[in-house]
């Protein structure tokens, strides 16, 4: 059997995959995207993930484990069959009630956390918390379909958090929504006073949501009753996060690092 772990992470929009060395620490040696299709199936899903396995010089016995996590039911269950079928010998864990992950969730109920958001919890704690003298509170900003926010105390205690309408949706609903306003690339304008439509909307998004970003941070910093350390992870992270003035840091593979610790931690 393989020394790799795959952490898979079944958002929304897309579904992003991790190869990790098992180690104490975590170290990905590569990742990929899919696109989150719920009428593919798990024969479907194996082709593209073993095609690109193979690209990547890694095959399907070098891989010890999976850990997945999942806001879309119906592809976990997909995975799950998937990972049974064409990695039998694989360890499986499921992201959910009963497994290990180290940090207590104070939620109502718990079980309504998603489990990306327990991954974040979990990456951002191992990485970041547990190293820090003295101890401060920590947030992470996921800019996925959602935008969350999560909140961890000095403890490492998931306390809760926010949620926001993402990027894609809003310029989408802004284009199919309204008459007149125009589908519009996502980045950054030189000025914040638009001189066209496009160029309004893109202020309106880019800037707009870098102070939604930073008013939150400092709404649950206040809150908290500490600054926090705030970590920006996500599609669209590193373009709102160069324009906040309250993001500690960007880390892209927070999420399948706290999947990699999980399955650590559970077999």
């Amino acid at each position: 059997m393989g020394e790799l772990i795959c952490a898979v992470d079944i958002g929304n929009s897309n579904i992003t995959v991790g190869i990790y060395r098992k180690d104490e620490k975590p170290q990905i040696i590569n990742s990929f995207r899919l696109s989150s299709d719920m009428a593919k199936t798990e024969d479907e899903y194996a082709v593209l993930i073993l095609d690109i396995l193979r690209l990547l010089g890694i095959l399907k016995d070098d891989i010890e484990g999976f850990c997945i996590s999942s806001v879309v039911p119906p592809l976990l269950g997909t995975f799950e069959s998937l990972v049974k079928k064409y990695f039998h010998h694989s360890k499986l864990v499921v992201v959910g009630p009963g497994v290990k992950t180290g940090i207590p969730v104070i939620y109502n109920p718990p079980t309504d956390v998603g489990a990306d958001r327990v991954a974040n919890a979990v990456g951002a704690w191992e990485k970041y918390g547990k190293k820090m003298k003295p101890k401060k509170p920590i947030v992470v900003v996921d800019f996925g379909t959602a935008i969350t926010f999560d909140c961890i105390n000095q403890k490492g205690e998931y306390i809760g958090g926010a949620i926001f309408p993402g990027i894609y949706l809003a310029v989408e609903s802004l284009f199919k929504k309204t008459a007149k306003l125009p589908s519009i690339l996502v980045k950054k304008p030189n000025e914040v006073i638009g001189k066209s439509t496009s160029h309004s909307i893109q202020s309106g998004i880019v800037y707009g949501y870098a102070s939604m970003v930073d008013g939150m941070v400092e709404k649950i910093s206040r809150e908290m009753g500490n600054e926090v350390f705030s970590i920006a992870t996500g599609g669209y992270s590193s373009l709102i996060a160069s324009l906040c003035k309250k993001i500690s840091c960007v880390d892209e593979t927070i999420t399948l690092d706290g999947l990699f610790f999980i399955y650590m931690k559970n077999v």
